[in-house]
């Protein structure tokens, strides 16, 4: 492996990361957000966009990781092979609801039961 890293383990420790942050990347593009589609041109609006998208991605990936740990993962996923990443689930989900007027709760700290 090539790298401008100084030692082995910090090498490791960022290429551990790379699935996540391939991942996330595809979730703020074209299998989620789309992002690159936006093109803004003021540093404030970019500025608040990426607040925006930053608060929703992670409640989004909060909610889902919440009710995976409850169990409830079979409610939209595959069970063999999984194919969704938890922002997928939640991102469905959440469109589903939106699109036939379902309400979406927004419950920024998940309950502890």
């Amino acid at each position: 492996m090539a790298t401008n890293l100084t030692s082995k383990r910090a090498a490791l420790r960022a290429y551990r990361r790379r699935p996540w942050v391939k991942e996330m990347s595809g979730d703020l593009n074209k299998h989620g957000f789309d992002l690159e589609s936006t093109h803004p041109r003021h540093f404030l609006r970019l500025s608040r966009l990426t607040f925006a998208v930053a608060l929703l991605y992670v409640w989004l990936v909060t909610c889902r990781a919440h009710a995976i740990k409850n169990g409830q993962r079979d409610l939209v996923d595959r069970k063999d092979p999984r194919d969704l990443c938890i922002f997928q689930m939640e991102w469905r989900i959440t469109k589903r609801r939106l699109l036939d007027a379902l309400p979406v709760s927004i419950n920024l700290c998940p309950r502890v039961w």
